[in-house]
């Protein structure tokens, strides 16, 4: 048997670089590639923060799955997203932990 670190978490997370439910775009910001085309661009709600490997990624570091309407879900880091804030309208980027730099 297989057992699987990973843990996937649909509660906000203090720590964590964004909360569930809220709304973010997808920007084309990984040098490797790594956003599906059909992705970029949109807008969607975060629905879950993904750590592979919670003993080094939690809490600052999940992978973030969005759900984009019409497109289904998929995961991105954080400086593929771009945050929208909710009361002020302002567009903010989510930042990757300061050790991550």
């Amino acid at each position: 048997m297989i057992r699987d670190p990973s843990l996937i978490l649909t509660v906000d997370v203090e720590g964590a670089p964004v909360r569930i439910g809220e709304r973010v775009r997808i920007v084309p910001a990984s040098p490797e590639g790594s956003v599906d085309e059909r992705f970029l661009g949109h807008t969607g709600i975060v629905v879950a923060l993904v750590f592979d490997d919670p003993w080094l990624q939690y809490p600052a570091d999940p992978l973030i799955r969005v759900r984009v309407s019409g497109l289904g879900e998929d995961l991105f880091f954080v400086r593929e997203l771009e945050g929208i804030s909710e009361r002020t309208g302002l567009l903010r980027r989510a930042s990757p932990p300061a050790w991550a730099c």
